[in-house]
């Protein structure tokens, strides 16, 4: 399960984004931690299929990390060690009015809130990494060899953050990644940036949001948040009216959650069968063996092959009878690199 850390200036709708969630949840309270069973159109088809006894979809924690706020350090220190425990993050961006609670002064739209975020995520990182390479260099012992490799490394990675912002495309090997995993790296964890609009849906400084998305590698949604807390406490057919009065084209939170999911290099496969019908969540780019671990890690040990077929397939045709008659159930090995939607069965021996 994916942990999803929610920030944002003050004011800006976080709390409202956590209300959202318990409500689309079925909670009648407002939780620092919230559970969501990701809504899965594929998940539900296989069960028309298969009829199982059991329905398991993938779940996504929502985390309410708190405020960043550029005048109070404290506030944002207590920010950072709660973002330093999420796998990604969704930052909240306020592009409504409210005359009675004012913006940050200088930070007053959209494109200014995240250049904000995003230079405090860069100071927060090269203070964090500058502090590592002070402690080597001044250890009153000789490194070890892994010290200086580590050490070579923060030096090469301090200097390119320096110069580009970020660390996208910043080669390392996998021992070095190992390294920035332990700096828990604010710059490093994936984003989406979520816009927190008003009536209408239109904002001063979109195209400005866009780019800044577009060089971070961050993920993107909009969504008037506190209308949509409002609206899901409607009567369907009352709320279908108020969503044209106020232009609001949508009140789910299943795209910001897909965004997620992408940013996160993450994808989905199933097992199903009579008895359970259940989704996965992998790496995009994991093997055979990979998912055999992931359903349990005997089934991986003693791994033999793995039955797959793509959804597309079984939702076309319907039965797995119909794919084994069309030749659509492959048979591959451990180093088989499994797809989105995979329907997976793995054999095993132990």
């Amino acid at each position: 399960m994916i942990t999803v850390g929610v920030t944002g200036f003050p004011f800006s709708g976080k709390t409202k984004l956590m209300e959202l969630v318990a409500k689309y949840t079925g909670l009648d309270r407002i939780e620092d931690k919230i559970v969501v069973k990701v809504p899965d159109s594929r998940l539900q088809r296989l069960v028309e299929i298969y009829k199982p006894r059991k329905i398991t979809p993938t779940e996504m924690e929502f985390l309410d990390a708190g405020a960043l706020d550029p005048t109070e350090d404290k506030i944002t220190t207590g920010t950072f060690s709660r973002l330093q425990e999420v796998d990604s993050m969704v930052i909240v961006l306020r592009a409504f009015k409210n005359e009675v609670v004012p913006f940050i002064e200088g930070y007053e739209n959209a494109p200014d809130q995240l250049e904000g975020i995003m230079d405090m995520f860069f100071s927060r990182d090269i203070k964090v990494l500058e502090g590592r390479i002070d402690r080597l260099k001044n250890a009153k012992r000789k490194l070890n060899n892994i010290e200086e490799m580590e050490l070579s490394f923060l030096e090469r990675a301090t200097d390119y953050l320096k110069r580009n912002g970020n660390l996208i495309g910043f080669e390392m090997k996998d021992d070095e990644r190992k390294f920035i995993a332990g700096y828990s790296l604010m710059t490093v964890k994936p984003k989406v940036v979520l816009v927190n609009v008003g009536e209408g849906g239109e904002y001063e400084g979109k195209d400005e949001v866009l780019q800044i998305v577009k060089r971070e590698g961050m993920g993107y949604d909009e969504l008037p948040v506190g209308i949509a807390v409002e609206l899901l406490d409607l009567a369907e057919d009352e709320r279908e009216v108020f969503m044209e009065e106020y232009g609001v084209k949508e009140v789910a939170i299943e795209p910001l959650m897909r965004e997620i999911m992408r940013v996160s290099n993450l994808m989905v496969f199933y097992t199903a069968g009579e008895k359970e019908v259940r989704a996965w969540e992998v790496s995009r780019g994991s093997t055979a063996l990979d998912v055999a671990a992931t359903i349990h890690t005997d089934i991986a040990r003693g791994f033999i092959r793995a039955e797959i077929f793509s959804f597309d397939d079984i939702d076309r045709e319907g039965s797995e009878k119909a794919l084994k008659e069309k030749g659509l159930i492959r048979i591959v090995g451990k180093d088989h690199v499994v797809q989105d939607g995979d329907v997976v069965y793995v054999r095993f021996n132990v």
